[in-house]
């Protein structure tokens, strides 16, 4: 019955270490501001990533805190339980990416406030490794809408739509017609074409240009 009850009780004298934990909590921040900076150089959020990188700090910590208070007591673990249950976020996440960076930053706090340092390091090393790994993957290929305006006698439409194709293709890796617009005297073709670098863009326009001087060749960003 005493080891029951001593569960409900706080033991900091016994277990705290104020140098543990100083050293904890600096390790703890030094990871969420690398975390910060890896959010800001890799992250693909429009919204202002400086500003969350802030956040990210500010929630890590706070989690290491209450994590680093509650697991002495079982009491406390239970009273966080039924004190959380009443927060409500009143600002949606706008993009998946934040919620999942904010997943992060709570896994650093949670592992260092519970003393997992060698989890929580080996965890957010493979973590990083798979976020540069996904930025890299995903900046060898440049996706636009590429959107072609040519003037053109009802009879040479289905020529000039091959001629077009065929130029566009010849220097990208993906290609998909998304709309064909047919007017009396002109033709409009809506592409989405993936390629490697500018330069084959410029290349594409060169090729276009040399069908007809008179063509209009729009290239859309496609990420946003």
């Amino acid at each position: 019955m005493d080891k029951f009850l001593d569960q409900f009780s706080l033991s900091f004298e016994d277990s705290f270490s104020p140098v543990n934990y100083v050293a904890y909590i600096v390790l703890c921040a030094a990871l969420l501001y690398i975390l910060s900076v890896i959010y800001n150089k890799y992250g693909q959020s429009i919204s202002n990533r400086a500003q969350l990188s802030k956040v990210l700090m500010i929630v890590g910590l706070t989690t290491f805190i209450i994590i680093s208070i509650v697991k002495s007591s079982l009491a406390l673990s239970l009273g966080l339980v039924g004190a959380l249950s009443i927060v409500r976020f009143r600002t949606a996440i706008k993009e998946p990416e934040e919620l999942g960076y904010f997943f992060m930053a709570i896994a650093i706090g949670l592992g260092m406030g519970a003393n997992q340092l060698w989890p929580t390091l080996i965890g957010f090393v493979l973590l990083m490794l798979i976020v540069v790994l996904q930025h890299k993957s995903s900046s060898s290929s440049i996706t636009q809408n590429l959107l072609v305006d040519l003037e053109c006698d009802t009879d040479k439409k289905t020529e000039l739509i091959k001629k077009i194709s065929d130029a566009i293709s010849a220097n990208t890796t993906q290609l998909e017609v998304k709309r064909i617009k047919h007017q009396e005297q002109s033709i409009a073709i809506n592409f989405l074409v993936k390629v490697t670098s500018l330069e084959d863009l410029n290349s594409i326009n060169s090729k276009l240009i040399a069908i007809d001087p008179k063509v209009h060749v729009t290239f859309i960003d496609n990420t946003l």
